[in-house]
């Protein structure tokens, strides 16, 4: 009795499906078992006349093949694994004939499809289904039929002694065919990838009412599962209603996945899974690798900002200081820079006191057209050289895309203020500069379109992004803002970058500054940013909420103390 493992396949010899069956199982000891049809493979597992079975069911061209899915549907096999096959149709016949002598055309229907345009080329052919592309190989050569052809593979044309007519006539070059290996039904996954490696198809119907369909998606959003893959059949035992077939990424046994489709469930009614299996990229590497450990986990579907891109912290560094590291970082200096005096006597004091970075508006956004605007390029200059005076990094905000380059040539880090953050333009732009970028959040924005925002510079190149929560607009009016501090560690958790807290904006008064800025350190933040002034009461910007020297140095010094003994326990 031979001890090889029987795997079905549907077709004949050099049919796609044998090269799936070849390609998935490369180096294991296995033989094939040819069947005519897919629901023949579905009943040889069914009956353990073969332990596996293969067959297409999504093609790159023309879709899913509805006919796998209605058998998945209806059977109690298992999806256990998929493979990618390149598809290279050709044009095949028993002799060296023109176009215009074909009479019929003999293939699978899916493999007509792909084929279309270039069959629209053959004017007297008549176009006939068959079962199998390669079947349809092996009839043409026991009949040899003068003007008959076939599409099929290349190889298919040398097993068989057909001549190819026309290489590469798929519709699109790109033409590939997802294959799905089934058995049956288990309880566990046979093999232990990483869970982001794996996939899940299942297939659920929905109550007849309206925004079901929303309330399942809604469901896989809020667990941020990604799905690949949707689509409608119809549910035919009860006309015009319609099953939904959804391929997730991620592995059934792992408890969110779980406990997402739990509630779909709830939502649905019924749900089905058919399987779930390691994707062809995990099977491609793990060929490749004796250790699977040494799998690295396939991120690109998610964004630049995630902490599933990228599991450890961004940490942006300078020549005394980095952000994003244990150290507490504070930046400190005027709302606006007004002159000479105002910007060194502040630069010098936030320098002695503890300062690590210098700010300073050169560029100033008011509400009011009237307000003062800020010095602009004068401030930049001045800024500069408080800058070189100190020793410390200066930061400024740009507020035009035409100002980037202006602004990137005097400071090390580019800030984007709160009115800016939805300013795509913008975004695009400092994305494309070398220079650490501050992202203030939107006084109305959510977290998650901070982290989108965030995402346009990321997206164009720019990975040193710095987040900034400065308060959102609520109904209170205590404050000038509600410090939204229940945003950093939601961040912290979605996202890599660096975060942190504005308690100058985000509270608009001055004796808030301290307590805010403890409670910034205590849920996680990387630093603060506060506003100072040698002279708050002639300060032409916000000298409400900036601190003076006697209360910056108060600041630090609590601070310290307050982080030292949290730093060491």
């Amino acid at each position: 009795m031979s001890d090889k493992m029987l795997v079905g396949v549907q077709g004949a010899e050099e049919a796609y499906s044998e090269k799936a069956a070849k390609l998935f199982f490369k180096g294991k000891n296995f033989q094939l078992q040819f069947y005519r049809t897919f629901y023949d493979v579905i009943d040889a597992i069914r009956q353990d006349e073969i332990l596996y079975g293969i067959l297409p069911i999504e093609n790159s061209i023309i879709g899913s093949i509805a006919h796998t899915y209605d058998l998945l549907i209806d059977s109690n096999e298992e999806i256990c694994g998929e493979v990618m096959v390149n598809i290279d149709h050709a044009l095949l016949t028993v002799e060296d004939i023109t176009f215009d002598k074909i009479k019929k055309v003999y293939s699978h229907p899916a493999a007509i499809d792909q084929c279309d345009l270039f069959l629209r080329q053959l004017k007297n052919a008549e176009i006939y289904p068959e079962f199998n592309t390669a079947g349809a190989a092996k009839k043409l050569a026991e009949s040899k039929e003068q003007t008959t052809a076939v599409i099929a593979s290349r190889s298919t044309a040398d097993f068989y002694s057909l001549q190819i007519i026309k290489e590469n006539i798929s519709d699109y070059p790109e033409n590939q065919t997802r294959f799905v290996i089934l058995k049956k039904k288990t309880d566990e996954p046979e093999e232990c990838y990483e869970y982001n490696r794996y996939k899940t198809s299942i297939v659920f119907d929905t109550f007849h009412k309206p925004g079901t369909l929303y309330e399942v998606l809604e469901i896989f959003s809020r667990y941020q599962i990604n799905m690949s893959h949707l689509e409608s059949r119809p549910n035919k035992t009860n006309p015009w209603k319609y099953r939904f077939l959804v391929d997730i990424i991620g592995n059934f046994y792992q408890n969110d996945i779980r406990e997402a489709l739990l509630k779909v469930e709830q939502k649905a009614g019924n749900i089905k899974v058919l399987g779930t299996y390691p994707t062809w990229d995990a099977v491609k590497s793990k060929m490749g690798s004796e250790n699977i450990s040494q799998l690295k986990e396939d991120t690109s579907g998610y964004p630049y900002y995630s902490r599933k891109k990228k599991k450890e912290d961004t940490i942006i560094p300078f020549t005394n200081h980095t952000i994003g590291s244990k150290d507490f970082t504070v930046i400190a200096g005027p709302c606006s820079i007004e002159g000479r005096l105002q910007m060194m006597e502040t630069a010098k004091f936030v320098k002695r006191l503890g300062g690590n970075i210098l700010r300073g508006g050169a560029f100033k956004p008011r509400t009011s057209p009237y307000d003062f605007q800020g010095l602009g390029k004068e401030g930049l200059e001045l800024l500069k050289e408080a800058g070189e005076m100190t020793g410390l990094p200066v930061v400024t905000e740009c507020v035009n895309v035409e100002d980037v380059e202006l602004v990137a040539a005097y400071v090390d880090i580019i800030q984007i203020g709160a009115r800016n953050m939805q300013n795509f333009a913008l975004l695009r732009e400092v994305g494309h500069v070398k220079k650490p970028v501050l992202l203030k959040r939107g006084m109305m924005a959510t977290v998650k379109e901070f982290l989108l925002s965030a995402e346009y510079i990321l997206a164009n190149g720019n990975d040193q992004v710095i987040l900034c929560e400065r308060g959102i607009r609520t109904f209170e009016t205590a404050t000038r803002n509600t410090l939204d501090l229940s945003a950093i560690p939601i961040i912290k958790k979605e996202s890599h970058l660096p975060v942190i807290v504005d308690p100058s904006h985000g509270t608009g008064i001055r004796e808030l500054i301290l307590p805010m800025s403890k409670a910034a350190f205590a849920v996680g933040a990387d630093g603060i940013m506060v506003e100072t002034h040698f002279s708050p009461n002639t300060a032409l910007c916000d000298g409400a909420q900036s601190l003076d020297p006697l209360s910056f140095e108060k600041l630090i010094k609590e601070l310290n103390d307050f982080i030292s003994p949290l730093l060491l326990s």
